[in-house]
């Protein structure tokens, strides 16, 4: 089971309480997103947002729904924390080990127990520089 985690850089020169507060908000971004239906994927040095895959339909008769929005996985969600920070970056993601994190991998990977399939991938974790930028925008250095 790999760690997942991501590192997101920020300017240097706010102080620590600042740098949990900016990565507490990032979480919240990440959560409201994914309600969207709205991941993540790498472009270059940030991230760019793309609409998930659809849900087999299988588990869309399961699931009653056929909109993506990581919702059964709530508490999966939830779970992601601010794991550190740095003078100039903010590590997010999930404890090593955990439950949680082996959900998120099967999320991140599209692997949910099996190999990892991009197809069926929904990253979620990570933010886009514009989303960065307008947390920033909030926060004082």
């Amino acid at each position: 089971m790999a760690w997942q985690r991501v590192r997101i850089t920020i300017p240097e020169g706010y102080d620590p309480d600042t740098r949990q507060r900016i990565g507490e908000a990032m979480l919240e971004m990440i959560y409201d997103r994914s309600q969207l239906g709205t991941g993540v994927k790498p472009s270059g040095k940030y991230f760019k947002t793309y609409d998930f895959p659809d849900y087999t339909e299988a588990y869309k008769k399961k699931k009653g729904s056929s909109r993506v929005d990581l919702v059964l996985e709530d508490k999966m969600l939830r779970s992601a924390e601010v794991l550190s920070t740095t003078k100039d970056s903010i590590l997010l993601g999930y404890e090593n080990g955990t439950k949680e994190n082996a959900k998120a991998e099967g999320n991140q990977t599209g692997s949910y127990g099996r190999s990892p399939d991009s197809k069926k991938a929904r990253r979620f974790l990570g933010i886009t520089k514009e989303e960065r930028d307008a947390i920033l925008a909030g926060f004082e250095k």
